[in-house]
């Protein structure tokens, strides 16, 4: 038997050899991080409940102990064992740089940069890791992805997976893709309801019973699909039959995912109040913690297998089918619709380049992309002069949003500062991207070498300008009516950013109204207050009477600008009648409502 002794020896020989590899790596230095926030917690164990060893600054260099993230409390993405001064603890993966891994291109000095670098992130991250659709992303129910179920989402608003699937969906409905096989990986879950309603718009009515293709019938059965998803699926099979529908098995109790996805997400508040859990805790802005209700809704996947929100259940990996005048689509109408003022390249383009590079549908890029920025975009796409936390960031770029986490105190700020990793101040001491600072303090544009003198227009003077009044951190003296457009009019409008009270981007045609917010060129937010204007939506109405007469009786409770809109009278403290009777004499016609 020599043929049989000669294999054996063969494979001993390679076991040892690969046993020599694993000992040769074990030998090999450890890995340098990189400290890239301020004040970053360096704690004893994996979460924000193990006591803090000491803070570590920006720039500091740490020795990695374990460059593979560990779950726990407080850090979606994990901790990392790291020492420094002879001490070994833990750090939010967030908030390090390991050498030699995943920098992602940063920093992203160039949109052209943050989208390629940002398509990395989310296609190493997300989509190779398991999370391979936009709902997956939101909610990582998958038991087979890389990060325990629940960690590692990339977003907390539990509408967005649905949003981002109606954008997709008008683009592969414009461009002729709806015909195509897709493929789609919906999630089961244990013991489900028969179904969930949305505490606003309540259950969704259609699908059907009627059974019309039994070789159909037997893929859904051979999948697992129950009749509450069937009455869904028959009437997606029957407008486009090439689809594909796999399920994922989660193995996960419907109710308990209910209740741990309720804490790690957040939901509009001023866009659906009825939506917020009544122990009101505020995430960010106008975002809270949502309801039971409200979170199985979103988390039911049987609420998404509507035509124009299924794509959220589309796997995402690249195709040739999406060409650049498909994503060109998807832009069209946003600040995105032409090429970019610093690579000069089409945005289309920059998109589809990025998604071949690293396999990700670049339509999926594009849609994400819209929902995070906005279609006129904000801070992080402007590259403008931001200050956060002590320093100032100038030039950076984040497409993405990433590493704007919902912990930060701005989180729009922090994406800025993810993006500004590996970049060093100059003389003036701001971490600088696209824009260099000269010795003599003019600053040198690196695209065509052109210098002009740093001006940044003082915040009063823009005030001053448009004639409006700061008070606090509020603005007011902004009539009733008045649009962004007419507001950009009486300054340099390209340097403002107008935003509403959920964030999203205000175009100059749309009315300003009280929790509107008014980014300046000196990176400055203001919060607009219209006097009499309780409800957010720009007009003095009977819903601002009814609203300030429930504050009276403690039905609800104001705050911030909008318990500031209804002090007609009385300056400080709550409201009071003689609040509710100004409101009542302008509504008449008796008295008129300063704005001052």
């Amino acid at each position: 038997m020599p043929s049989l002794f000669k294999k054996r020896k063969y494979t001993t020989f390679f076991f040892f050899l690969i046993m020599a590899f694993f000992v040769s790596l074990m030998k090999t230095d450890a890995l340098t991080g990189i400290i890239n926030g301020e004040s970053v917690n360096f704690r004893s164990g994996a979460g924000v409940n193990y006591s803090s060893i000491g803070k570590l600054n920006r720039g500091t260099s740490v020795t990695v102990k374990n460059a593979y993230a560990v779950n726990g409390s407080g850090c979606n993405s994990g901790w990392i064992s790291i020492s420094y001064n002879n001490k070994v603890g833990y750090v939010c993966r967030n908030y390090i740089d390991i050498q030699g891994m995943e920098s992602f291109g940063r920093p992203w000095t160039s949109p052209k940069k943050a989208i390629v670098g940002g398509a990395e992130f989310v296609a190493s991250k997300y989509i190779a890791a398991g999370q391979y659709n936009g709902y997956l992303k939101k909610f990582n129910v998958n038991p087979n992805s890389n990060s325990g179920v629940f960690e590692n989402q990339y977003m907390a608003n539990l509408a967005a997976p649905m949003n981002e699937a109606k954008t997709t969906y008008n683009s592969y409905k414009q461009n002729g893709l709806l015909s195509l096989p897709l493929e789609f990986s919906i999630p089961i879950f244990e013991n489900m309801p028969l179904y969930t309603t949305h505490p606003v718009t309540g259950k969704e009515v259609g699908g059907t019973s009627i059974v019309t293709d039994q070789e159909f019938e037997k893929k859904l059965d051979q999948e697992g699909f129950d009749e509450t998803y069937k009455i869904w699926l028959r009437d997606l099979h029957k407008t486009y039959p090439n689809w594909i529908f796999k399920s994922l098995k989660t193995g996960l109790d419907f109710n308990q995912a209910v209740e741990r996805e309720k804490w790690i997400s957040s939901i509009n508040g001023i866009g659906c109040p009825k939506c917020i859990d009544a122990s009101n805790v505020n995430t960010e802005g106008s975002w809270y913690i949502a309801s039971t209700e409200t979170t199985a809704y979103f988390l039911d996947p049987r609420n998404g297998l509507m035509v124009d929100s299924v794509l959220m259940f589309e796997n995402l990996a690249y195709s040739e089918n999406y060409k650049e005048n498909v994503v060109q689509s998807v832009l069209n109408g946003t600040f995105m619709s032409n090429k970019d003022s610093i690579d000069h390249l089409s945005y289309a383009n920059i998109f589809v380049e990025a998604g071949k590079t690293f396999n990700v549908n670049p339509v999926y890029l594009a849609a994400l992309s819209r929902q995070e920025v906005g279609a006129n975009g904000s801070i992080s796409t402007s590259g403008e002069r931001v200050e956060y936390k002590g320093n100032i960031y100038q030039g950076f770029y984040n497409f993405f949003n990433i590493g704007a986490y919902s912990s930060e105190e701005s989180p729009v700020r922090a994406g800025i500062v993810y993006a500004s990793a590996g970049a060093s101040k100059n003389d003036q001491g701001v971490f600088v991207g696209n824009i260099n600072s000269n010795n003599d303090g003019t600053q040198n544009n690196n695209d065509n070498n052109s210098t002009t003198k740093p001006v940044v227009t003082p915040l009063s003077t823009h005030l001053s300008n448009m004639k409006l009044n700061q008070k606090g951190n509020y603005v007011t003296n902004i009539s009733v009516g008045t649009t962004v457009g007419s507001l950009k009019s009486r300054t340099k409008g390209s340097e403002l950013v107008f935003r509403n009270a959920s964030g999203n981007m205000l175009g100059d045609s749309e009315k300003i109204s009280t929790g509107s917010k008014i980014t300046f060129p000196t990176g400055e937010t203001l919060i607009v207050v219209l006097y009499g204007d309780l409800t957010g939506d720009g007009n003095i109405n009977s819903a601002d009477l009814l609203r300030m007469r429930q504050a009276l009786l403690g039905q609800i409770k104001l705050e911030g600008a909008f318990l500031e809109s209804g002090r007609l009278i009385n300056t400080s403290g709550n409201l009071n009648s003689a609040d509710l009777l100004r409101l009542r004499q302008y509504l008449l016609g008796q008295k008129n409502i300063s704005q001052v």
